[in-house]
């Protein structure tokens, strides 16, 4: 091999480190963009329940005062104080869930990250073995 391949050699595995380099980052960010939209999904999910929430007290007040029954009262405020802690339980267990996915994405992301610029490394190694031995 002549003394212009070393070069091409050198060149090659820099392009292609750089390749694997600029992957990860992108796999690192693209994981951060999708944390970012499980979150924002469960903050809609809670304000769609606690919307629900609303129109279900509103409906049992209205349906308690259309039988002459005062609506905070017995068995309505029982009603709607079970309506109001499964809302709360689901907020919870949501937010649990969320949290839980938004780590499981950030820590794919880091791993894609690593497993890229380890590629990258080896490329860069075994550009430099070749253009050692073709020297």
């Amino acid at each position: 091999m002549g003394a212009a391949a070393v070069p091409l050699m050198v060149g090659g595995g820099l392009l292609s480190a750089y390749s694997q380099y600029s992957a990860g980052e992108i796999g690192k960010e693209e994981s951060k963009v999708a944390a970012k939209q499980e979150e924002l999904s469960a903050t809609a999910r809670e304000a769609d329940r606690k919307e629900r929430l609303i129109q279900a007290l509103a409906s049992s007040a209205a349906s308690a005062g259309a039988r002459g029954i005062a609506a905070y009262e017995g068995s309505p405020l029982a009603i709607l104080e079970a309506d109001i802690d499964r809302e709360a339980e689901a907020t919870t267990r949501d937010k649990f869930m969320s949290s839980l996915a938004q780590k499981t994405i950030r820590s794919r992301g880091k791993i894609q990250q690593k497993q890229a610029r380890l590629g990258a490394a080896t490329s860069l190694l075994k550009g430099g073995a070749q253009a050692a031995y073709y020297s």
